[in-house]
């Protein structure tokens, strides 16, 4: 396997939008094959759990974002080769429905009710898909090109990044209804919801920032530059160790949000998208799918654990911590890798 990954300081110092609190340069550096890395180099962090095939296609495969529901086990993947929601039984490890007519979905987002489900979707639209019954049961105009999409459990709304229009949706889950949206700055990647805080932090990728978003509001309170974010993807925060993990090309900024400090930059791999916290072990995965594996994170220590091959367009995930099971959607060969945490 090579070396794992090693924590190193930041390049460049990180203000927020208003006012000007610098984020202190970083940790000592580590290097991964030092005396003190705690990874074995022999040893996956993962466990290979075997694969969930997925039915054959006959074109090549095409898969976006996943997203997990630990409350009853199902996985639901963005099949947009197919233009359907994929919806996964992680407990029986197969595939048990399909949802048709998605064009372009994008992403899934869960709600208070395990039975409703949103779909961001290219054409414009966020569907709200019932599940037991395999069926769309209302679509939202929303805006331009909806990517990402979030449940805040907090305040009860689903966020939507439009990436045409620079903007963000707000829906109300129970309404099925838009209730608001929000200029941003620049082009919408992935987020993440600080339920502490009641904020959003949603990274955007042509400026190289991360925006933290306060959903009540509808505006933008504080902008996270610095530390070495560079076009940023996915982002994941862990609310034990108020620590943002800020995903770009071969480098996780982490960021102290509650003092907002750089805390350091750790080495992964390349084409990272999707990331995922398993807050149960404190541990932190990007899919790197132009370097073909996971790297895994320990949030506490600041110490990468090593990576696991995972094959070719392996660049969404999603973890169960319920399970400490991890679910990587390798695009290319239409199956779900099962890892288990160690």
């Amino acid at each position: 396997m090579g070396c794992p990954p090693r924590i190193r300081p930041a390049a460049r110092s990180t203000r927020a939008r208003k006012g000007g609190l610098t984020l202190a340069l970083c940790l000592l550096a580590l290097t991964a094959c030092s005396p003190g890395a705690t990874a074995d180099p022999l040893r996956p962090p993962l466990t290979d759990r075997g694969n969930i095939q997925l039915p054959k296609e006959v074109n090549q495969p095409s898969f976006d974002l996943v997203t997990l529901d630990p409350r009853v086990g199902r996985l639901y993947l963005s099949h947009g080769s197919v233009a359907a929601l994929d919806i996964v039984d992680v407990r029986a490890r197969k595939l048990v429905g399909s949802v048709a007519g998605l064009i372009g979905i994008k992403a899934i987002a869960l709600s208070k009710d395990p039975k409703v489900v949103f779909t961001s979707n290219s054409d414009g639209t966020v569907a709200v898909v019932d599940i037991p019954g395999l069926k769309v049961i209302k679509r939202l105009a929303v805006g331009r090109s909806p990517d990402a999409i979030e449940y805040d459990p907090v305040h009860d709304l689903i966020l939507v990044a439009l990436a045409g229009d620079k903007k963000v949706a707000f829906i109300d889950p129970t309404a099925q209804a838009v209730v608001g949206t929000m200029a941003l700055p620049g082009a919408p990647e992935l987020m993440d919801v600080n339920e502490k805080a009641g904020v959003v932090y949603l990274a955007i990728h042509d400026l190289s920032e991360v925006v933290v978003i306060d959903p009540v509001t509808r505006s933008i309170v504080k902008t996270l530059k610095g530390c070495d974010i560079s076009k940023p993807t996915g982002v994941a925060y862990d609310p034990d160790q108020n620590l943002l993990f800020v995903a770009s090309s071969g480098a996780l900024s982490v960021i102290d949000v509650l003092i907002e400090q750089c805390r350091g930059v750790i080495d992964i791999g390349h084409g990272t998208d999707q990331i995922a916290l398993n807050q149960h072990l404190h541990h932190v995965y990007t899919a790197d799918a132009s370097s073909k594996h996971v790297s895994v994170i320990d949030t506490v220590s600041l110490k990468p654990l090593g990576v696991t091959g995972t094959g070719p367009e392996a660049a969404t995930l999603a973890t169960d911590p319920t399970t400490d099971l991890v679910f990587v959607m390798v695009a290319r060969a239409g199956i779900v890798a099962v890892y288990h945490d160690p």
